[in-house]
């Protein structure tokens, strides 16, 4: 496991990596909380697991959870410009990768193990997780398992921002527990590996925005995966991979126990990658791709139509290197089809897309390096973008979506700074995106006078919203048009030869414009932040601050979100054992400020507040 990714392990994916450079969290509860890259979030992050989509419905609406366990995670990977292709020319904010490598790859030994039990007092929670792995010859075995549970977090101040008469102390529905198992099996011969996993997640969480509403999902997944190297001449490797995933997801009414909304997702997909020799120095990747997914939206509150969605993409990555300079550069054409069930009046749609990459690096010595690149991709509209027509009630809105909606088309151009050798490492990266026919959802405001409409369960526009007859909900239409985003970041870490401490600092800026409209919604706030972690024989720790500026730059009827200053730390002490394994004892902190935080990044940023103090003790083995 990740040393770095054990300290940072929550409840969600976007959390866990929310201390990342370009990485924020949507942040909508424990549970759901998806990673915002760069200003960008839902279809335009796309998340897999061991490389195959992860199959949820996740990129639907932010009160759905991401179907993968941070527990259950030996490394998270988060990928930018040409790698992204291999996955999907969709991603264009970037591509999260959560690895579990439940099918081996390499032969195993005696078998070896990694286990984390701990409890906090924010939520008076706990979790758990075990993993073993195995093998003898050539025959590999890997079982995995995680259980975890949360009542409602504690908060400083009130539950709605401004509304002293509402909810103190514990967040109403925002309890979360969850587990899952996973199994492995492979065979690793001389030239290849054959191998075959099974995993299956439950989880059951409250919506605070809905007082007596919770979600129950479910998901059970089969992969295959299969390499051989040298099948034919100047064939390095094939590879190939296969997913099966069915996904079950049930809005339940607490009172009455009625299922007000239930999604069943189906998805399949297959790759094959073929690794060439060099050709003329060239070393690549050809691929093929296909996806598909059927989604069931069902019951009186389902605000998008059941629908299926297939596509079949061939791309190629490649590089070769020019002495100290590097160029990378890949493509992918991909066809996509969408086609609503059981809505006639609903047009389907076709989809053309196309994606170019180019880039390059120039090591100039003493470590450092440049590197520079652009990216030309498109994405087809999202099920709810086109087709969404009703109340959601998680996010307080009614939808109402485009059927003309275009492909949307960024072009990326990204430049950055490295340095990996020596006490000094780091990374500083400016970025700029151009987006053509950038689709968003836009609150609506029908008399103009700068208040976003109320409407009722109808979508009809009810009043303003200091009549006592005003509806509950605000109105969202999707729509598109051109977009500039921009950006910076910067990572450095600093650790003298033979010191027991070490210092990390890291920064981001993002800026994001709708051409003629003013700021896009949500955006990321700037950040800065610090850490210095230590060791000295058995003892080890760390303390952290981040520094979120106030968000000003708001879109239109949205508004502004303050800042904050969040203040972790971890004290751990590990126990003598012998080779190759440990056990450690760790007392970790958050937001030990007990600081006030809303996300500019959530939809409910002003009825779901951050979690506040909380202590967490623990211990994490290794055997």
């Amino acid at each position: 496991r990740d040393a770095a990714l054990d300290r940072q392990r929550d409840g969600s994916l976007g959390s866990t990596l929310s201390q990342q450079p370009g990485v924020q969290e949507s942040g909508f509860a424990l549970r759901p909380g998806r990673p915002v890259i760069r200003g960008l979030d839902g279809p335009r992050v796309k998340i897999t697991q061991g490389g195959l989509d992860v199959a949820d419905a996740s990129s639907l609406s932010p009160d759905h959870a991401v179907a993968t366990d941070p527990l259950a995670a030996l490394r998270i990977e988060v990928l930018r410009g040409p790698a992204t292709l291999l996955y999907g020319g969709g991603a264009i904010g970037g591509l999260v990768n959560v690895v579990n490598d439940r099918i081996p790859l390499t032969r195993l030994g005696a078998v070896r193990g990694q286990a984390l039990a701990s409890a906090d007092t924010g939520t008076g929670g706990h979790a758990s997780a075990l993993g073993l792995r195995g093998g003898a010859n050539g025959w590999n075995w890997t079982v995995d398992g995680f259980d975890r549970g949360a009542g409602n977090y504690r908060f400083p101040g009130t539950a709605v921002d401004g509304d002293p008469d509402s909810a103190r102390g514990r967040l109403p529905n925002s309890g979360a527990r969850g587990r899952g198992f996973g199994t492995g099996l492979s065979y690793v011969g001389g030239r290849g590996v054959l191998g075959v996993a099974y995993s299956e997640m439950s989880s059951r969480y409250g919506i605070p925005s809905e007082s007596d509403v919770f979600v129950r999902l479910r998901q059970q997944r089969v992969e295959a995966l299969g390499e051989l190297e040298r099948p034919l001449p100047g064939v390095a490797l094939v590879r190939f991979r296969a997913g099966d995933t069915r996904y079950r997801h049930d809005e339940v009414e607490g009172g009455s126990g009625e299922i007000g909304t239930a999604f069943r997702n189906r998805g399949r997909e297959q790759r094959v990658e073929l690794v060439h020799e060099p050709v003329m120095g060239v070393r690549g990747a050809l691929g093929l791709q296909s996806n598909s997914r059927t989604l069931a939206a069902i019951g009186e509150e389902a605000y998008v139509p059941s629908a299926r969605e297939a596509s079949q993409a061939l791309f190629y990555v490649g590089e070769r290197a020019f002495g100290p300079a590097r160029v990378e550069f890949g493509w992918r054409s991909e066809r996509v089809r969408l086609t609503p069930r059981d809505t006639p009046d609903l047009p389907a749609r076709r989809f053309g897309l196309d994606a170019l990459s180019l880039g390059g690096s120039l090591a100039l010595g003493g470590g450092y390096a440049l590197s520079a690149g652009v990216t030309s991709g498109q994405r087809a509209p999202a099920i709810e973008e086109l087709y969404a027509s009703g109340l959601h009630a998680a996010t307080s809105t009614f939808e109402i979506g485009n059927p003309e909606l275009r492909a949307e088309r960024s072009t990326n151009v990204d430049f950055a700074l490295r340095k990996t050798v020596g006490p000094l490492q780091g990374r500083l990266g400016v970025y700029a995106n151009r987006f053509a026919n950038y689709i968003h959802g836009d609150l609506t405001d029908t008399n103009g006078d700068g208040v976003a409409d109320r409407v009722d369960e109808a979508g009809t526009v009810v009043n303003g919203p200091d009549d006592p007859a005003a509806g509950d909900l605000k109105r969202i239409a999707y729509a598109q048009g051109p977009a500039r985003f921009r950006g910076i970041e910067f990572e450095l870490a600093w650790r003298p030869t033979g010191s027991a401490f070490g210092l990390r600092t890291f920064g981001d800026v993002a800026r994001g414009r709708l051409v003629g409209e003013g700021n896009a919604p949500r955006m990321s706030p700037s950040r800065i932040g610090a850490a210095l972690d230590w060791r000295e024989g058995p003892w080890s720790g760390f303390v952290s601050a981040l520094f979120a500026r106030r968000q000003g730059r708001v879109a239109a009827l949205e508004t502004a979100t303050g800042g904050y200053t969040r203040i972790d730390g971890e004290i751990a002490y590990t126990l003598p054992g012998g080779a190759g394994t440990s056990t450690t004892l760790f007392l970790q902190g958050r937001n030990l400020l007990n600081e006030r935080i809303r996300l500019h990044t959530s939809f409910v940023k002003d009825l779901v507040p951050q979690p506040g103090r909380t202590l967490i003790a623990g211990v994490r083995a290794r055997f």
